[in-house]
């Protein structure tokens, strides 16, 4: 049912197509997973870049709502517009479109001025979802923005929200809700400066394995 509901936004003026879209999405999350969340009291009050895991296309929505008490930015990959539900949902956050696993130098530089504008900036460094689970790679574009913006950062594991919104390679359209208990935790916030010379985004990355079960740790494990 909510999937047609939502199929038939496109017809409504934007405000109450976004209004209705977040509505309906927050209570997805809400019915099909049990959230469990730790580590808010490491989040500084004043504005970070938050750094993840990315494990499905639910991940965003979780943390808009956890994070609804803040103003949060995303980078969102660019074919997230492309598809017609995602670009819906995509309407409830706020976000910075960015063309992944390249050097979009674009949506760096917004994502400085809007960290300087006084906003926390979410990024996924891996650039995509992971299709097993597992971390894979980060980009190190995230280590651009936080040193032109003099930003701290606060590393994040989400685990489980690929079983709650389960990945579907052909067309994200076919990507449905299922049962499934999702768990976040916010780590320690950190600076570049505390960041090995050598290896930081290898550095950054295992941060937020730490903060995973082994199992889901990848290339970080």
């Amino acid at each position: 049912m909510f999937k047609s509901i939502l199929c038939l936004m496109g017809i409504l003026p934007s405000h109450a197509r976004v209004k209705i879209v977040h509505f309906i999405t927050k209570k997805l999350i809400d019915y099909y997973g049990d959230l469990k969340v730790g580590g808010l009291e490491n989040i500084p009050k004043e504005p970070v870049i938050f750094v993840c895991n990315h494990l499905s296309n639910a991940d965003g929505l979780i943390f808009r709502d956890i994070l609804a008490h803040r103003r949060t930015v995303f980078l969102a990959g660019i074919k997230l517009q492309h598809e017609y539900l995602t670009n819906l949902v995509l309407e409830t956050i706020d976000y910075i479109p960015i063309y992944p696993n390249q050097p979009d130098r674009k949506a760096l530089i917004n994502a400085i001025r809007t960290f300087k504008d006084g906003k926390d900036i979410f990024i996924f460094p891996e650039g995509t979802r992971s299709r097993t689970g597992k971390m894979i790679e980060g980009c190190a574009g995230v280590l651009f923005i936080a040193k032109k913006a003099g930003a701290p950062l606060v590393p994040v594991g989400i685990w489980g929200s690929e079983k709650l919104l389960p990945i579907q390679n052909d067309n994200m359209d076919q990507e449905w809700f299922q049962k499934a208990e999702v768990n976040v935790v916010f780590g320690p916030a950190f600076t570049l400066a505390e960041l090995s010379e050598d290896a930081p985004i290898g550095d950054l990355m295992r941060r937020i394995a730490r903060l995973l079960p082994k199992e889901y740790r990848g290339v970080y494990a």
